[in-house]
């Protein structure tokens, strides 16, 4: 296993967190889950160390599986975040 895929995998791995983590915070007359928006924003910051490396790795151009994977990894955590932002009724 190439090293950047491990980082993706620690991406996937926090999306599937915000599943069984929550902690929410009341904001206004909503309430938002603070946990998820953070564990969101870990996930994006291994995505992007994952993304560097594979460029790094590849002479500047990531393997195709990754880049799928990269992709679908950006719209799952995308998911995630707008559903942790979203307020809901208190």
């Amino acid at each position: 296993m190439p090293p950047y895929a491990l980082q993706l995998l620690i991406a996937l791995v926090l999306v599937g967190v915000t599943r069984l983590a929550a902690y929410p915070l009341t904001v206004g007359g909503g309430v938002v889950d603070a946990l998820d928006a953070v564990l969101m924003m870990l996930a994006l910051v291994n995505l992007r160390l994952a993304w560097t490396g594979a460029n790094a790795s590849g002479g500047g151009r990531a393997p195709a599986w990754f880049v799928v994977a990269g992709l679908v990894t950006a719209g799952l955590i995308t998911l995630a975040m707008v559903a942790a932002l979203t307020p809901r009724p208190a």
